[in-house]
């Protein structure tokens, strides 16, 4: 209520009751009918403040409630961002994840392969130094008869000498 029509509710009020009684003393009952009037006035003044108080206090809460209504929905969009960041969050964990095994296999994989590039060499040497040896061997093995053979052909002159020796004898 604002002080306007808290006095003019109360002026109205005591307007009505002083001609309303005056108009009771004197026997007017127009004066009486016009005190009636003006407490009805103030009656009418005093539903109206109680009606934009009503109104009031019903806009408050409607302001209220569509304010809760903000927030429900801020609140949801704050828990929807969270969810999201959780599961960006969990997409880069698990990207990291595939990344590193990606990269253990990536590793494993290239020490099986210098593994075997290393057994393969060692094969190869191995085969290179054996085949060396029986080059050796077989080299050895041709000296030994080739020097049996010269044996037998200075032995086959000889014999061939000794033979002509006695044929000319």
């Amino acid at each position: 209520m604002t002080a306007d029509t808290e006095g003019s509710s109360l002026v109205e009020r005591v307007k009505g009751k002083a001609k309303g009684l005056a108009g009771s003393v004197l026997g007017d009952r127009a004066l009486k009918h016009e005190g009636a009037l003006h407490e009805g006035k103030a009656d009418a003044i005093d539903d109206a403040e109680r009606l934009e108080a009503d109104a009031a206090q019903q806009a408050e809460e409607a302001a209220l409630a569509e304010r809760e209504r903000e927030l429900a929905h801020e609140r949801e969009a704050l828990e929807a961002e969270e969810a999201a960041e959780k599961r960006r969050a969990e997409i880069e964990r698990r990207q990291a994840q595939e990344m590193a095994h990606a990269e253990q296999e990536r590793t494993r994989r290239e020490q099986a392969a210098e593994a075997e590039a290393t057994a393969a060499r060692r094969a190869a040497e191995s085969d290179e130094a054996r085949a060396q040896q029986e080059h050796a061997t077989v080299e050895r093995e041709a000296a030994s008869l080739e020097a049996a053979a010269d044996r037998a052909r200075a032995e086959a002159e000889l014999l061939e000498q000794a033979q002509h020796i006695e044929e000319t004898k």
